[in-house]
């Protein structure tokens, strides 16, 4: 309920800006469909980088976790074997405009008063996945607060849907992999503002510190959701239009964050819980806990960590067993071949992570939950059904993660008494 007023208010507020004109001349009068094409227009302020050329992304996901995954089609559909990536760049523009005044776009516009169609973002709720350019909210509303005027160079890192609501997992896979793509363009020292969705977001602004952006550099939509800057520098969506993660933001985070890891000292057996989320908890948490700890594994909820803790836990990480939620994103910091397994409930099975988990080189085992609660009618009821986990499966992928060559080197009968049942006979 603490969040239903806001909610309330946005709803009325988007209604409001689509009935009532006012500055009117804010409206743009096109699309650029390409930035590329744009920077290639003489006198059009805009300059263009291409950073990682177009390819085709493949991910062979197995047919048995294929077959499990929930279809809420769209973004939210059986997820692609092969995506074709576009072009990963940098756009600069010249008093160039932006608009990010609901969770749902950004309008990226250029200084003919023309939305920039590849550098903006658009999701629609009805279907599920992203809308064309031209569908962008901007072309239906009347109503706009005139923008703030920045001297100097503005960096935008909003990436609209779940990150405009302060989701760990967007942050971190859709928002700050972009400033890769800044930092080998070359424009990284001549940046004077980075552009966030909310400063009162911590983990938000720690990763930020931890790369070197001062404080003062900061700024977020809640007093620039509408502004024209001298330079306004924006980048392509992290995961183009589709859904695979690319190597190079994986990389990127690895060797960026992993410097700034809390010196703290963990068991290399995490086990997350979800019991401070909205959704998705582990019914029989306590015979699952009850179960883990003989193999050494502990609890640990995340939000009682700071961001640096939390990559030292999953820097240190030898085997992962949680159900799927945002804080698995933390998986970019574990060491490569690091067991994971991810409890599913049984309506919202999702690509996510085990995705992630290829990129990565980290082996990913799931188990899927049968439904606690009856029939679920969307994915809305989907995201928080909760988990009744099986123990007995969970043992068997136990065994199974015991078998991989990085885990059988750690797992031995002298570092536990009660492991006879976690490895696996040769």
């Amino acid at each position: 309920m603490s969040d239903l007023l806001p909610r309330v208010q946005r709803r009325a507020g988007r209604l409001l800006r689509q009935l009532v004109p006012h500055n009117l001349r804010f409206r743009p009068v096109g699309v650029h469909g390409s930035s590329q094409q744009l920077a290639a227009h003489p006198g059009s302020g805009a300059t263009y980088r291409e950073i990682y050329p177009a390819y085709l992304s493949q991910w062979p996901v197995t047919d048995k976790l294929y077959a499990q995954i929930s279809d809420y089609g769209g973004l939210h559909a059986k997820p692609n074997r092969t995506e074709k990536q576009p072009a990963a760049f940098v756009l600069t523009l010249e008093q160039g405009r932006l608009l990010a005044d609901n969770t749902l776009s950004v309008a990226v516009l250029s200084a003919d008063n023309k939305l920039v169609g590849d550098a903006s973002f658009q999701y629609d709720v009805a279907r599920a996945d992203l809308a064309r350019p031209e569908d962008n909210t901007i072309f239906g509303q009347r109503w706009f607060k005139a923008p703030v005027q920045v001297r100097g160079t503005v960096c935008s890192l909003l990436s609209g849907g779940g990150a405009a609501t302060g989701n760990y997992y967007h942050w971190l896979i859709d928002s700050l992999p972009r400033l890769h793509l800044v930092q080998e363009a070359g424009l990284w020292e001549s940046i004077d503002y980075f552009l966030i969705y909310d400063k009162k977001r911590q983990f938000v602004v720690d990763s930020l510190l931890a790369l070197g952006i001062r404080s003062e550099q900061i700024v977020d939509v809640s007093t620039h959701g509408h502004l024209v800057a001298d330079r306004l520098l924006v980048t392509s969506p992290v995961r183009g239009q589709g859904t695979h993660n690319p190597e190079w933001a994986c990389d990127f985070l690895r060797q960026a964050l992993l410097p700034a890891a809390a010196p703290q000292q963990f068991s290399p057996y995490v086990y997350l819980s979800r019991r401070d989320a909205p959704g998705r908890h582990v019914l029989n948490e306590d015979h699952v806990e009850e179960m883990l700890a003989p193999y050494g594994f502990e609890s640990h909820v995340l939000s009682d960590y700071t961001f640096t803790q939390q990559i030292a836990l999953f820097a240190g990480a030898k085997m992962v067993v949680a159900p799927t939620g945002a804080g698995l994103a933390n998986l970019v910091f574990a060491p490569v071949g690091t067991p994971v397994i991810e409890m599913f409930p049984k309506h919202f099975t999702v690509m996510e992570y085990p995705e992630l988990c290829y990129r990565l080189g980290l082996s990913h085992q799931f188990l899927v939950s049968e439904p606690v609660a009856g029939p679920i009618k969307s994915r809305r009821e989907a995201w928080s059904e909760h988990l009744l986990v099986n123990l007995e499966t969970l043992k068997q992928e136990l065994r199974h993660a015991s078998s991989f060559p990085r885990v059988a080197t750690v797992l031995c009968l002298t570092e536990f008494p009660d492991m006879s049942a976690f490895v696996s006979p040769v």
